[in-house]
């Protein structure tokens, strides 16, 4: 059995909500923290989360990236990936970048052969190889 995370808890817990719902939330991370309960954050959903806690939530950049970092640490939290995750949220935690772009630099490091096609000129600034279709 495979269990996932969703977005509106992992919003619920970020955001401290001062519901009943949180308290619920809160020994649910906890049992994740330990390693008690194991779930699997999908990539997609990470993104919807940074999404909407910038837009809908006003939450800065950098705040979201160390939330989600510290997130990547819990033993029950399973991510595929987590090394070009991680180095996605370090990037857009560093970088005035959208967090598309860090995950595609992030995934570009990871080997040095690979091309990006992009009329995007920021990805110059960066040891990889960016080309015009």
């Amino acid at each position: 059995m495979i269990a996932l995370l969703d977005t509106n808890v992992l919003i619920r817990f970020l955001t401290s909500d001062e519901t009943e719902k949180f308290r619920g939330v809160y020994t649910f991370f906890e049992s994740l923290e330990r390693g008690d309960l194991r779930v699997e954050l999908k990539l997609i959903v990470l993104f919807q989360v940074v999404s909407v806690l910038k837009s809908f939530y006003s939450v800065p950049i950098q705040d979201i990236a160390s939330g989600m970092l510290d997130l990547l640490e819990y033993k029950g939290i399973i991510v595929r990936d987590k090394r070009i995750v991680r180095r996605t949220l370090i990037l857009w935690h560093d970088n005035k970048l959208d967090i598309v772009d860090c995950y595609l630099l992030a995934c570009l490091e990871e080997d040095k052969q690979n091309i990006l096609y992009s009329y995007d000129c920021d990805f110059d600034n960066f040891e990889i190889d960016r080309r015009e279709p």
